[in-house]
């Protein structure tokens, strides 16, 4: 590792919402962060996708959406129309709780 970033303490605001799959981050003036759902290119609609895994070990299932991020804190980031994933994650120590 040839850099090592300074710890940033900033205030975080944040909403999600699964079944809708929208959020929006924002972690001081250093990234701003949106999840929006995927929009069918035929009709206009929202189209809802799932991923399902039902012995997963990070999640159960995750809704696909659509992800937006920029990013100003030592490391750059500018993501337009990128994977967005939104989920509910119930673990502990030995993993995910079913």
């Amino acid at each position: 590792m040839s850099t090592v970033l300074d710890t940033v303490y900033a205030p975080i605001d944040l909403s999600i919402d699964v079944e809708g799959r929208t959020a929006n981050v924002k972690i001081g003036e250093l990234v701003e962060s949106s999840g929006a759902p995927i929009i069918s290119a035929f009709d206009g609609n929202p189209v809802r996708s799932r991923i399902n895994l039902p012995n997963g070990f990070e999640y159960t299932y995750a809704e696909m959406g659509n992800g937006k991020t920029k990013a100003r804190a030592g490391i750059e980031l500018d993501l337009e129309d990128s994977y967005g994933q939104f989920n509910v994650l119930h673990m502990n120590q030995d993993g995910v709780i079913r």
